[in-house]
C-alpha cells in the first residue's frame, strides 16, 4: 500500500513538473518573439530617423539646390511617420508596473525629448498590453 501512494504522489509530481516546463518554455518562446519585435522596430525606427537626419543635413549643405523630396512618388507621405511606426509592440505579461492610470485622469509628460514634453493632459484610452495610454 505504502508503494502506492509513494508511485501515486511521485506521479503527480511528474505531472506538475512537467506543466512547469511547459509553460515556462511557451513563456520564454514568447518573450523570445516580443524582444525580435521589438528589435525590428527599434531598428526601422533608427533607419528612418538616420535617413531623416541625412536628408535634413543634404538640404542644409545644398540650400537652394536641394532635391525636392515633396514632389513625385513621396508626395502623400513627405514630412509624415510611416503608419508602422505608429503601432506600438505588445509586452510581456506582467511586466508593466500598475501605474494606477485610468481614463479621465490628468497627466503631465514627462521624459520625452519632443515637443510634447510637459504638456499637461487628460488620459482618454489606457492598453495594458502595449503598455500605452492616449
Amino acid at each position: 500500500m505504502q508503494k502506492l501512494l509513494k508511485r501515486t504522489s511521485q506521479v503527480h509530481k511528474q505531472a506538475a513538473r512537467r506543466q512547469r516546463i511547459a509553460r515556462e518554455k511557451n513563456a520564454s518562446d514568447t518573450r523570445k518573439i516580443l524582444d525580435r519585435q521589438q528589435k525590428i522596430y527599434n531598428k526601422n525606427r533608427r533607419e528612418i530617423f538616420v535617413e531623416a537626419r541625412r536628408a535634413q543635413r543634404e538640404d542644409w549643405a545644398l540650400g537652394p539646390l536641394a532635391p525636392r523630396r515633396d514632389v513625385g512618388d513621396k508626395a502623400e507621405t513627405y514630412g509624415t511617420v510611416p503608419i508602422r511606426m505608429m503601432q506600438s509592440v505588445e509586452k510581456m505579461d506582467g511586466k508593466w508596473k500598475k501605474w494606477g492610470i485610468r481614463e479621465g485622469d490628468r497627466v503631465c509628460v514627462v521624459g520625452q525629448k519632443e515637443r510634447d514634453k510637459g504638456m499637461i493632459g487628460v488620459v482618454r484610452d489606457v492598453d495594458e498590453r502595449a503598455e500605452t495610454c492616449k
